[in-house]
C-alpha cells in the first residue's frame, strides 16, 4: 500500500484542487482497525477539482469521468490502475439512506480538518473520521462504524466539532442521530436534536 501511496502523491503533487485520501487506505492511516488489507485506493475530490486531478492521472487511467447515480450514491468516477492496486477517484460524492442526505463538499468543509500524513517523505491529506463515520451508518456498514467510533471515543474533543458541521449542513432522520450519539457515547447529541434543524 505505501509504495502506491507514494506514488500517487508525487503524480498528484502539482494538482490544482483539493483531494483526499477515503476509504480502508486512509482508516488504517488513522489507527482504525479493518478486517482486510486495502485493495483499492479511494480519492476524494470536489466535482471541478476532480476533472483536474483526472488530468494528471491520465497515463494510469482505465476509463474516463463518467457521472454515476444508483438508487442511494450519487457521483462522478474515473478508475485507475497503479501496480496491484485499483484508484477511485469520486468527484461531488452523495449519499442517500432513509431519509438521510450527506455530500461530501471537500474543499468548503473537510479539508479544513484533513489528517495530515506523510509516507516515505510524501504528504497526504487523509478523510476525516467524522465524515467516514457518518458515509458509513448512512451505508449500514456496522463493519466499519463501529471500529471508527471507537477511535472517535478516545479523542471526542477532535471529532465532534466537525461531526457537528456535518450533521448541521445535511440531513438525517431520528433514528440515524440516536445510532451516532449512542455508538459515540455523546447522549446530548441525541437530547438536543431537533429533525427541522438538520435539514439540508
Amino acid at each position: 500500500m505505501i509504495p502506491a501511496l507514494t506514488e500517487l502523491a508525487v503524480r498528484l503533487q502539482e494538482a490544482e484542487g483539493v483531494w483526499m485520501l477515503g476509504g480502508s487506505c486512509s482508516l488504517l492511516l488513522q489507527g482504525v482497525a479493518i478486517p482486510a488489507a486495502p485493495r483499492d485506493i479511494d480519492l476524494y475530490a470536489d466535482i471541478n477539482d476532480a476533472s483536474r486531478i483526472h488530468e494528471l492521472l491520465q497515463p494510469i487511467a482505465v476509463d474516463e469521468p463518467h457521472f454515476d447515480r444508483t438508487e442511494r450514491y450519487i457521483s462522478v468516477l474515473s478508475h485507475y490502475s497503479l501496480g496491484s492496486f485499483s484508484i477511485e477517484l469520486v468527484g461531488g460524492f452523495e449519499v442517500r439512506s432513509e431519509g438521510g442526505f450527506y455530500r461530501t463538499e471537500v474543499a468548503e468543509v473537510l479539508a479544513s480538518s484533513a489528517v495530515q500524513t506523510e509516507v516515505q517523505e510524501q504528504s497526504l491529506s487523509l478523510m476525516p473520521l467524522a465524515h467516514e463515520f457518518v458515509f458509513n451508518v448512512l451505508r449500514g456498514r456496522p463493519d466499519r462504524y463501529v471500529n471508527i467510533a471507537a477511535v472517535m471515543r478516545r479523542e471526542p474533543q477532535k471529532h465532534m466539532p466537525l461531526l457537528a458541521v456535518l450533521l448541521k449542513r445535511n440531513q438525517w432522520n431520528q433514528d440515524q442521530i440516536v445510532r451516532m450519539a449512542e455508538l459515540l457515547d455523546q447522549p446530548l447529541l441525541s437530547w438536543t436534536w431537533q429533525e427541522t434543524d438538520y435539514q439540508a
